[in-house]
């Protein structure tokens, strides 16, 4: 018995050491975590990236590019068929003209059609578009392996309008001409220049693969190349380029390897030319720092990896490479821009470089042996010379998330200590009732609203019809109209719960159900896309907190229910992704057509976390 008494003695010791310093111990790990975390780009917190695989030798192999005449020749072929009749003469038969009769190697078309989910006339129900893909067979292989070099047909530029990608497409040609009668390729070459950007290479990738989409209905495949080890896509919007930047996002967070991303950089500079990720600050164009890295400036450090990670929480694809990144295919985008004006001395070697840039590129991954497998996959970069490794942002976020551990451990120590636990008994009957109405109630109420908002998309654009509205009114009226409910939800459990005796052992048990529904939530987003489990968690877990506290001070619960109102995932997501995604109409869209499942990942647990921590603010 002494024993037994012992160890209960030392247990309620540490109870009450938890319930007296938890407070402090939350408030110095959650800014902890936020200083640690823009600690971070630190030149002695961050490594600098280098090749890992070996056999990739980037910047070694003789280019066999040796002129711009052909590249200019294409490109002029294609833009004079631009601007004849409106742009209608620079089409996807043209281009399959090209690879077949010209170039001479296997080309197809494939056509494909887009059933709308939010389009509400019937006329502009289906779309249709049509994919080129042409192969470029390595000689001296058997065909198991091969690399995708792909380019949309069309860019979409600044409201809307849509640019030619000529200089990418002329790439292609170039390229699927070196594919010829060269012994050194050992995988095959495929050639895909996409119609309709994304909906386009998510065509052709579910043919590939004889993937299902509920939306995309695309023709089969007429031949296959192999295991497809790499992908790059080609976005020009003018040949007077004098910088490349490398998108990386895909679906869901997800990045290529971080070996291949580094293959480019270090061939750009070994070519001195101007590359880096996109959006970059404070770029040092010092090509004299190819064996030496450029010094790292601590606050455009912080800025790009901020700019980064708010790319990755979005969970929609950065660039048309991100397609390939559900199947394992390590892919990523290289994109032109224009930062000052050339002489057309300048220009003609900038498209030599570029070109030689691809070139090397398609080389050093041809190398390989296996697939890309040794460097990283989960990583933040401050800059293109620099990365940030899971083992070094992950502690930041556990610090962040400190708070609401303490917080569950309290509560949780409280409802089943000693003296609760004699207590028991007492009033089973009235915690039971106590737990119906202020738990279960409050969970099943919430659950439904995320159910609603999960499965509710069709019913939205029904309802629209009725009133004839159109889709994007429809989705963001209904929403909104959802968004109102919760908001007079507390009031109307208000009446109904304060006729209730004593509720405070249910209430407990209703708080901790709330921290750790929103504990688990996020720490499964963690290992699936850091960054929108950090922006979630850094907001989330003060206001969580606040959110079940007591609070009688009229003014500290008019902060309290302020706070509450810009965590409603609706006014939250908005404020975060403005910059990157200012159209919920565009986001949702982009979630039904591919499989990024964050807009449902929202609606299905993230509202009714929220929605219960609204409830129990006015309780």
């Amino acid at each position: 018995m002494s024993l037994y008494h012992s160890d209960t003695d030392k247990k309620t010791k540490l109870f009450e050491k938890v319930i007296k310093f938890g407070p402090l111990l939350s408030i110095l790990g959650y800014f902890s975590g936020i200083v640690y975390f823009c600690l971070l780009p630190h030149e002695a917190l961050i490594h600098g990236t280098y090749i890992s695989e070996n056999a990739l030798l980037p910047g070694l192999v003789s280019s066999d590019i040796f002129s711009t005449d052909s590249i200019f020749n294409y490109y002029h072929f294609l833009k004079d068929a631009y601007e004849t009749n409106g742009g209608k003469s620079f089409n996807s038969e043209l281009i399959n003209d090209i690879f077949a009769n010209q170039l001479k190697i296997e080309s197809y078309t494939q056509d494909f059609n887009l059933t709308h989910p939010f389009w509400s006339s019937e006329n502009e129900n289906i779309r249709s578009g049509k994919n080129v893909y042409a192969f470029g067979r390595a000689q001296r292989a058997d065909g198991t392996e091969s690399i995708v070099i792909s380019a949309p047909i069309y860019l979409t530029g600044k409201k809307n309008k849509k640019i030619p990608n000529l200089f990418g497409i002329s790439q292609l040609f170039i390229l699927a001409n070196l594919a010829k009668n060269r012994p050194y390729w050992a995988k095959d070459l495929i050639f895909v220049a996409t119609d309709m950007e994304h909906v386009g290479i998510q065509a052709w990738i579910n043919s590939y693969f004889e993937t299902h989409s509920d939306s995309i209905m695309a023709e089969s495949l007429k031949t296959r190349g192999g295991s497809i080890q790499a992908a790059l896509n080609l976005e020009f919007s003018d040949i007077n380029t004098n910088k490349l930047e490398i998108k990386l996002e895909g679906p869901n967070g997800k990045l290529p390897n971080l070996d291949l991303f580094n293959t480019i950089i270090r061939i750009c500079k070994s070519m001195q030319f101007e590359c880096s990720l996109e959006s970059e600050k404070s770029f040092n164009n010092d090509f004299s720092y190819y064996h030496n890295r450029p010094p790292v400036d601590h606050v455009s450090g912080l800025f790009n990896t901020v700019n980064m990670m708010f790319k990755q929480a979005t969970g929609v694809p950065n660039s048309l490479n991100g397609y390939f990144l559900n199947h394992r295919i390590e892919a990523l985008t290289i994109s032109g821009t224009k930062t000052s004006s050339n002489s057309g001395r300048q220009q003609k070697q900038n498209v030599l470089k570029i070109t030689r840039i691809v070139e090397s590129t398609l080389r050093s991954v041809n190398n390989l042996l296996e697939r890309f497998h040794q460097s990283f996959f989960f990583y933040l970069l401050p800059s293109s010379h620099y990365y940030i490794s899971i083992g070094m942002y992950m502690p930041a976020f556990g610090l962040i998330l400190l708070p609401v551990l303490i917080k569950i451990l309290t509560i949780w120590f409280t409802i089943f200590s000693k003296k609760n636990t004699e207590s028991k008994g007492k009033e089973s009957s009235l915690l039971v009732l106590d737990l119906l109405k202020c738990v279960v109630v409050k969970l099943m109420v919430s659950f439904t609203f995320g159910i609603i908002l999960y499965f509710g998309t069709p019913f939205f654009l029904m309802f629209g019809k009725v009133f004839n509205l159109s889709a994007k009114d429809s989705l963001m009226n209904c929403y909104l109209a959802m968004m109102a409910n919760i908001f007079v939800t507390p009031f109307i459990f208000k009446t109904r719960l304060s006729s209730n005796g004593n509720k405070t052992e249910a209430e407990n048990i209703n708080k901790l159900i709330i921290l750790l529904s929103l504990t688990i939530f996020v720490g499964t987003i963690s290992v699936l896309n850091f960054s929108l489990a950090f922006f979630i968690a850094i907001f989330y877990s003060p206001v969580s907190i606040l959110a079940i506290q007591r609070v009688n001070n009229k003014i500290l619960k008019t902060f309290k229910i302020a706070l509450m109102v810009l965590a409603c995932p609706l006014v939250y997501f908005s404020l975060i992704y403005i910059k990157y995604h200012d159209k919920f109409y565009d986001f949702v869209l982009a979630s039904k057509i591919s499989d990024i499942w964050t807009y449902e990942m929202v609606n299905l647990f993230l509202v009714p976390i929220w929605s219960t921590l609204w409830i129990t603010a006015f309780n």
